[in-house]
């Protein structure tokens, strides 16, 4: 049973993992942040970011617009004007580790800790409710324009069923 569910793991993470750099490739980031991770968590094949999403309304068409919004607030404040050539896709060898940010790594410890915790795999509901603990960066100010209360969004998560 736990060598079933470690591969099941491995591949949820393999899937995780070079999605999150993908969304930070279309988004025009070089470090996969937060945001990333969490948009790359509609790609798990258990759904159930989708139906977390689904249940209060959204959806990760809406979320991917909000970032980019957010995304733009964030140059133009910091007086960059040309803000499409900022944010457009970038284009790089896949090579080595991925490296996410700090707030994204204590983002998936947090939800691999709460998928050992109740002793099954991780899904991407577990990625939505630690990204929703988190109080400040991109993701959260997203989830925030879109009109979801993190906290709700994070006992959603907790709440869907790991099928």
């Amino acid at each position: 049973m736990k060598l079933t569910r470690a591969w099941r793991d491995m591949r949820t993470m393999k899937t995780l993992f070079s999605e999150t750099e993908a969304e930070a490739d279309r988004l025009g980031d070089r470090d996969p942040g937060l945001e990333h991770l969490l948009l790359a968590s509609f790609a798990l094949p258990d759904g159930t970011t989708g139906r977390v999403f689904d249940r209060l309304g959204s959806n990760r068409a809406a979320l991917r617009e909000e970032i980019i919004h957010v995304h733009g607030e964030a140059l133009a404040a910091a007086g960059m004007t040309d803000v499409g050539a900022a944010t457009s896709a970038l284009t790089r060898p896949r090579t080595g580790p991925l490296r996410l940010t700090e707030p994204a790594q204590g983002a998936f410890r947090n939800a691999v800790a709460l998928a050992k915790s109740e002793r099954r795999p991780i899904v991407g509901a577990d990625i939505v409710a630690a990204v929703a603990t988190v109080t400040h960066g991109t993701a959260a100010r997203a989830l925030e324009s879109l009109g979801l209360v993190r906290s709700a969004v994070a006992d959603a998560a907790r709440a869907e069923p790991a099928r």
